[in-house]
Protein backbone atom coordinates (compact mmCIF):
# COMPACT_ATOMS: atom_id res chain seq x y z
CA UNK A 1 0.00 0.00 0.00
CA UNK A 2 1.26 3.47 -0.88
CA UNK A 3 1.48 6.38 1.52
CA UNK A 4 -1.78 8.26 2.03
CA UNK A 5 -2.47 11.72 3.47
CA UNK A 6 -4.95 11.72 6.34
CA UNK A 7 -6.45 14.42 8.55
CA UNK A 8 -7.90 14.00 12.01
CA UNK A 9 -9.29 16.47 14.55
CA UNK A 10 -8.02 16.09 18.12
CA UNK A 11 -9.43 18.48 20.73
CA UNK A 12 -10.76 20.74 17.97
CA UNK A 13 -7.31 20.89 16.33
CA UNK A 14 -6.63 19.48 12.87
CA UNK A 15 -3.63 17.19 12.47
CA UNK A 16 -2.20 15.88 9.23
CA UNK A 17 -0.51 12.50 9.15
CA UNK A 18 0.98 10.15 6.59
CA UNK A 19 -0.35 6.59 6.80
CA UNK A 20 1.47 3.55 5.48
CA UNK A 21 0.47 -0.11 5.36
CA UNK A 22 -2.67 -2.03 6.25
CA UNK A 23 -4.62 -0.50 9.18
CA UNK A 24 -5.23 -4.08 10.37
CA UNK A 25 -1.51 -4.52 11.00
CA UNK A 26 0.16 -3.62 14.33
CA UNK A 27 0.55 0.17 14.56
CA UNK A 28 3.81 2.10 14.74
CA UNK A 29 3.66 5.81 15.57
CA UNK A 30 6.59 7.94 14.32
CA UNK A 31 7.05 11.45 15.76
CA UNK A 32 9.50 13.99 14.35
CA UNK A 33 11.85 16.60 15.80
CA UNK A 34 11.21 20.20 16.87
CA UNK A 35 11.04 21.97 13.50
CA UNK A 36 10.66 18.93 11.26
CA UNK A 37 7.68 17.06 9.76
CA UNK A 38 6.24 13.58 9.64
CA UNK A 39 7.49 12.98 6.09
CA UNK A 40 11.00 12.66 7.55
CA UNK A 41 10.05 9.04 8.27
CA UNK A 42 9.27 8.16 4.63
CA UNK A 43 12.26 5.77 4.22
CA UNK A 44 11.56 3.96 7.48
CA UNK A 45 7.80 3.82 6.94
CA UNK A 46 8.23 2.42 3.42
CA UNK A 47 10.41 -0.36 4.86
CA UNK A 48 7.88 -1.16 7.60
CA UNK A 49 4.61 -0.93 5.68
CA UNK A 50 4.39 -4.62 4.73
CA UNK A 51 4.22 -5.65 8.38
CA UNK A 52 2.92 -2.59 10.23
CA UNK A 53 0.43 0.26 10.01
CA UNK A 54 2.78 3.26 10.23
CA UNK A 55 1.39 6.66 11.21
CA UNK A 56 3.62 9.74 10.93
CA UNK A 57 1.87 12.91 12.14
CA UNK A 58 2.89 16.51 11.63
CA UNK A 59 2.82 17.86 15.16
CA UNK A 60 0.83 21.08 15.79
CA UNK A 61 2.36 24.05 13.99
CA UNK A 62 4.35 21.87 11.61
CA UNK A 63 3.84 20.60 8.08
CA UNK A 64 0.18 20.51 7.09
CA UNK A 65 -1.15 20.46 10.65
CA UNK A 66 -3.03 23.46 12.01
CA UNK A 67 -1.15 26.40 13.53
CA UNK A 68 -2.12 27.54 17.01
CA UNK A 69 -3.83 30.84 17.73
CA UNK A 70 -2.33 30.62 21.24
CA UNK A 71 1.09 28.92 20.93
CA UNK A 72 1.46 28.56 24.71
CA UNK A 73 -1.66 26.35 24.72
CA UNK A 74 -0.70 24.01 21.87
CA UNK A 75 3.07 23.83 21.52
CA UNK A 76 4.18 22.81 25.02
CA UNK A 77 5.41 19.28 25.65
CA UNK A 78 2.41 18.62 27.86
CA UNK A 79 -0.03 19.77 25.18
CA UNK A 80 1.67 17.65 22.52
CA UNK A 81 1.59 14.59 24.80
CA UNK A 82 -2.18 15.10 25.09
CA UNK A 83 -2.49 15.43 21.31
CA UNK A 84 -0.67 12.13 20.78
CA UNK A 85 -2.83 10.36 23.37
CA UNK A 86 -5.92 11.71 21.59
CA UNK A 87 -4.56 10.58 18.22
CA UNK A 88 -3.95 7.05 19.53
CA UNK A 89 -7.39 6.98 21.14
CA UNK A 90 -9.18 8.02 17.95
CA UNK A 91 -7.21 5.58 15.80
CA UNK A 92 -7.88 2.76 18.25
CA UNK A 93 -4.25 2.05 19.09
CA UNK A 94 -4.49 -0.21 22.13
CA UNK A 95 -0.92 -1.46 21.63
CA UNK A 96 1.74 0.21 19.53
CA UNK A 97 5.38 0.69 18.69
CA UNK A 98 6.75 4.22 18.92
CA UNK A 99 9.65 5.81 17.03
CA UNK A 100 10.69 9.31 18.07
CA UNK A 101 13.43 11.59 16.79
CA UNK A 102 14.74 14.37 19.05
CA UNK A 103 11.62 16.18 20.37
CA UNK A 104 9.55 13.20 19.28
CA UNK A 105 11.77 10.92 21.36
CA UNK A 106 11.28 13.13 24.41
CA UNK A 107 7.53 12.95 23.94
CA UNK A 108 7.84 9.19 23.56
CA UNK A 109 9.60 8.87 26.91
CA UNK A 110 6.85 10.87 28.61
CA UNK A 111 4.16 8.75 26.96
CA UNK A 112 5.83 5.38 27.62
CA UNK A 113 6.26 6.20 31.31
CA UNK A 114 2.91 7.97 31.62
CA UNK A 115 -0.44 7.98 29.81
CA UNK A 116 0.51 5.31 27.24
CA UNK A 117 2.61 3.16 29.60
CA UNK A 118 0.25 0.22 29.11
CA UNK A 119 0.15 0.65 25.31
CA UNK A 120 3.67 1.43 24.04
CA UNK A 121 5.33 -1.96 23.75
CA UNK A 122 8.44 -0.85 21.84
CA UNK A 123 10.16 2.53 22.06
CA UNK A 124 12.84 3.90 19.72
CA UNK A 125 14.64 6.91 21.18
CA UNK A 126 16.52 8.67 18.39
CA UNK A 127 19.26 10.95 19.74
CA UNK A 128 17.57 12.49 22.76
CA UNK A 129 18.53 12.40 26.46
CA UNK A 130 15.92 12.39 29.23
CA UNK A 131 16.70 15.99 30.21
CA UNK A 132 18.16 18.00 27.31
CA UNK A 133 18.24 21.20 29.37
CA UNK A 134 21.00 19.71 31.53
CA UNK A 135 22.24 16.76 29.45
CA UNK A 136 22.78 18.45 26.08
CA UNK A 137 25.49 20.90 25.03
CA UNK A 138 24.47 24.49 25.88
CA UNK A 139 26.04 25.63 22.61
CA UNK A 140 23.90 23.19 20.60
CA UNK A 141 20.74 24.27 22.41
CA UNK A 142 21.69 27.89 21.83
CA UNK A 143 21.97 27.35 18.08
CA UNK A 144 18.50 25.78 18.02
CA UNK A 145 17.05 28.65 20.02
CA UNK A 146 18.62 31.07 17.56
CA UNK A 147 17.55 29.64 14.20
CA UNK A 148 14.15 28.07 14.96
CA UNK A 149 12.26 31.31 15.86
CA UNK A 150 13.66 33.13 12.83
CA UNK A 151 13.32 30.84 9.79
CA UNK A 152 14.69 32.30 6.57
CA UNK A 153 12.64 32.85 3.45
CA UNK A 154 13.74 32.39 -0.14
CA UNK A 155 12.48 33.15 -3.61
CA UNK A 156 13.13 29.61 -4.86
CA UNK A 157 12.72 26.09 -3.52
CA UNK A 158 16.24 25.28 -4.69
CA UNK A 159 17.53 28.02 -2.40
CA UNK A 160 15.67 26.43 0.51
CA UNK A 161 17.29 23.10 -0.39
CA UNK A 162 20.72 24.72 -0.26
CA UNK A 163 19.85 26.11 3.17
CA UNK A 164 18.77 22.70 4.45
CA UNK A 165 21.93 21.08 3.09
CA UNK A 166 24.05 23.65 4.89
CA UNK A 167 22.05 23.40 8.13
CA UNK A 168 21.83 19.62 8.32
CA UNK A 169 24.92 18.42 6.42
CA UNK A 170 26.81 16.01 8.64
CA UNK A 171 24.08 16.07 11.26
CA UNK A 172 21.60 13.74 9.56
CA UNK A 173 24.21 11.38 8.11
CA UNK A 174 24.57 10.21 4.53
CA UNK A 175 21.79 11.41 2.23
CA UNK A 176 21.51 11.21 -1.55
CA UNK A 177 20.55 14.12 -3.80
CA UNK A 178 17.07 12.60 -4.12
CA UNK A 179 16.75 12.45 -0.33
CA UNK A 180 17.75 16.09 0.06
CA UNK A 181 15.15 17.04 -2.56
CA UNK A 182 12.47 14.98 -0.77
CA UNK A 183 13.35 16.54 2.59
CA UNK A 184 13.06 20.00 1.06
CA UNK A 185 9.83 19.49 -0.84
CA UNK A 186 8.09 17.81 2.11
CA UNK A 187 9.07 20.54 4.56
CA UNK A 188 8.52 23.71 2.52
CA UNK A 189 5.68 26.22 2.57
CA UNK A 190 4.79 29.40 0.70
CA UNK A 191 4.40 32.53 2.79
CA UNK A 192 1.67 35.13 2.21
CA UNK A 193 4.00 37.10 -0.07
CA UNK A 194 4.95 34.07 -2.16
CA UNK A 195 8.33 33.35 -0.60
CA UNK A 196 9.48 29.84 0.34
CA UNK A 197 10.12 28.98 3.99
CA UNK A 198 10.49 25.95 6.27
CA UNK A 199 7.11 24.40 7.03
CA UNK A 200 6.61 25.35 10.65
CA UNK A 201 5.16 28.14 12.77
CA UNK A 202 8.02 30.42 13.93
CA UNK A 203 6.28 30.54 17.34
CA UNK A 204 6.69 26.81 18.12
CA UNK A 205 9.26 27.55 20.84
CA UNK A 206 7.29 28.29 24.00
CA UNK A 207 7.95 28.25 27.73
CA UNK A 208 6.64 25.08 29.31
CA UNK A 209 5.92 25.91 32.93
CA UNK A 210 4.66 22.39 33.58
CA UNK A 211 8.18 21.04 32.92
CA UNK A 212 9.47 22.91 35.96
CA UNK A 213 6.97 21.22 38.26
CA UNK A 214 7.07 17.84 36.57
CA UNK A 215 8.84 14.65 37.63
CA UNK A 216 12.58 14.19 37.32
CA UNK A 217 13.19 13.26 33.65
CA UNK A 218 15.66 10.55 34.67
CA UNK A 219 13.04 9.02 36.96
CA UNK A 220 10.67 9.04 33.98
CA UNK A 221 13.30 7.24 31.91
CA UNK A 222 13.77 4.64 34.63
CA UNK A 223 10.03 3.88 34.80
CA UNK A 224 9.74 2.84 31.15
CA UNK A 225 9.01 -0.86 30.76
CA UNK A 226 8.84 -1.00 26.95
CA UNK A 227 11.42 -2.73 24.78
CA UNK A 228 13.88 0.11 24.08
CA UNK A 229 16.30 1.03 21.31
CA UNK A 230 18.56 4.08 21.75
CA UNK A 231 20.07 5.55 18.58
CA UNK A 232 22.84 8.12 18.85
CA UNK A 233 24.80 10.18 16.38
CA UNK A 234 28.45 9.68 17.28
CA UNK A 235 29.05 13.44 17.01
CA UNK A 236 25.77 14.48 18.62
CA UNK A 237 25.84 17.45 20.97
CA UNK A 238 22.22 16.86 21.93
CA UNK A 239 22.96 13.35 23.23
CA UNK A 240 26.62 13.46 24.32
CA UNK A 241 28.51 10.36 25.41
CA UNK A 242 27.97 10.77 29.17
CA UNK A 243 24.15 10.86 29.20
CA UNK A 244 24.11 8.16 26.51
CA UNK A 245 26.05 5.84 28.80
CA UNK A 246 23.89 6.81 31.76
CA UNK A 247 20.74 5.97 29.77
CA UNK A 248 22.11 2.46 29.29
CA UNK A 249 22.98 2.12 32.97
CA UNK A 250 19.47 3.14 34.00
CA UNK A 251 17.88 0.89 31.34
CA UNK A 252 20.40 -1.96 31.04
CA UNK A 253 18.13 -3.98 28.77
CA UNK A 254 18.03 -1.29 26.07
CA UNK A 255 19.41 -2.04 22.60
CA UNK A 256 21.75 0.61 21.17
CA UNK A 257 23.09 1.79 17.83
CA UNK A 258 25.59 4.57 17.14
CA UNK A 259 25.60 6.21 13.71
CA UNK A 260 28.37 8.22 12.05
CA UNK A 261 26.61 11.59 12.13
CA UNK A 262 25.55 14.37 14.46
CA UNK A 263 22.01 15.16 15.60
CA UNK A 264 20.12 13.16 14.54
CA UNK A 265 20.33 9.90 12.55
CA UNK A 266 17.87 10.19 9.68
CA UNK A 267 16.67 6.56 9.86
CA UNK A 268 17.24 6.12 6.13
CA UNK A 269 20.01 3.51 5.92
CA UNK A 270 19.84 -0.28 6.03
CA UNK A 271 21.62 -0.59 9.37
CA UNK A 272 19.31 1.90 11.08
CA UNK A 273 16.13 0.49 9.54
CA UNK A 274 17.06 -3.14 10.19
CA UNK A 275 17.92 -2.39 13.82
CA UNK A 276 14.49 -0.81 14.29
CA UNK A 277 12.83 -3.78 12.58
CA UNK A 278 14.64 -6.15 14.93
CA UNK A 279 13.45 -4.22 17.97
CA UNK A 280 9.84 -4.14 16.79
CA UNK A 281 9.96 -7.92 16.23
CA UNK A 282 10.90 -8.62 19.87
Amino acid sequence: MARSDQFITVDDFELHYSAWGDPENPPVLCVHGLSRVGRDFDPLAAALEDDYHVVCPDMPGRGLSQWAEEPSERYTNGAMVEVLVGLCDQLGFDSLGYVGTSMGAGLGMALAAGPLADRITHLVVNDMPPNPETDSSPEALGRIMEYVPDPPTFDRVTELEAYYRDLYQGRFGAMSDDEWRRLTVTSARRTSDGAVAPAYDPDILVEDEDDEDGPDPWAVWERIESEILILRGQNSEILPQEPYERMQEVQPGAETLEVDCGHAPSLNTDDQIETIQELLAL
